[in-house]
């Protein structure tokens, strides 16, 4: 048994004892009642904010570690953060990034300083005032810090949901900086036919 736990735009967030091996999809589905009306999910964190980006073309994934590891992620705590297809990809990974800038001890520099950096990145991005040059920043970062080259895992971890954010969605990305805002903002969503 384990539980779960399903945060996001659904209807009924909330922690379920399972079986071990449930589903995304049940989770998403049948135990958090579904996306709320007009939505769809697009990825989901299934292991909290410092795991790989699960896609929907695999939401039938059981959520365990094999199976977790199989689909480029990790079970971590089973805590399923879900993105649906109207939350602006780049601001989540912003909130995330803000969230770890903010924890970081300070004990070492590549931790302290480089994920201050990605979180200012992310924010300039955000903000319509990035460059294709941010994006080579953020993807040079995500090669620094890594496990041996920081002193603990928190750097390592905020990196796990960046670097496949900017494999999945590097075309939201491109679409901050070509238009110089955020497609999200103020109403404006990107068509039916790019999401």
């Amino acid at each position: 048994m384990k539980v779960y736990t399903v945060s996001g735009r659904v209807k009924q967030p909330g922690a379920w004892e399972l079986p071990m091996g449930t589903t995304i999809d049940e989770l998403i589905e049948e135990r958090a009642g579904g996306m709320r009306l007009g939505l769809r999910a697009r990825a989901v964190l299934p292991g909290g904010g410092s795991t790989r980006f699960v896609s929907a073309a695999h939401f039938h994934t059981p959520m365990d570690d094999a199976s977790l590891r199989a689909a480029g992620s990790r079970l971590g705590t089973g805590t399923l953060i879900v993105l649906d297809e109207q939350t602006c990809p780049v601001g989540m990974l912003r909130n995330l990034g803000h969230f770890y800038a903010q924890e970081s001890c300070g004990w070492c520099t590549p931790c302290w300083q480089g994920l201050r950096w990605v979180e200012e990145l992310l924010a300039t991005i955000e903000q319509g005032h990035g460059t294709r040059d941010d994006l080579e920043l953020l993807d040079w970062h995500v090669a620094q810090l890594k496990p041996d080259h920081t002193f603990c895992d928190l750097a390592p971890g905020a990196m796990e949901p960046l670097e496949s954010g900017l494999e999945l969605f590097r075309e939201d990305f491109l679409r901050h900086i070509d238009e110089q805002r955020c497609p999200w903002q103020a109403g404006v969503r990107p068509p039916a036919d790019e999401r």
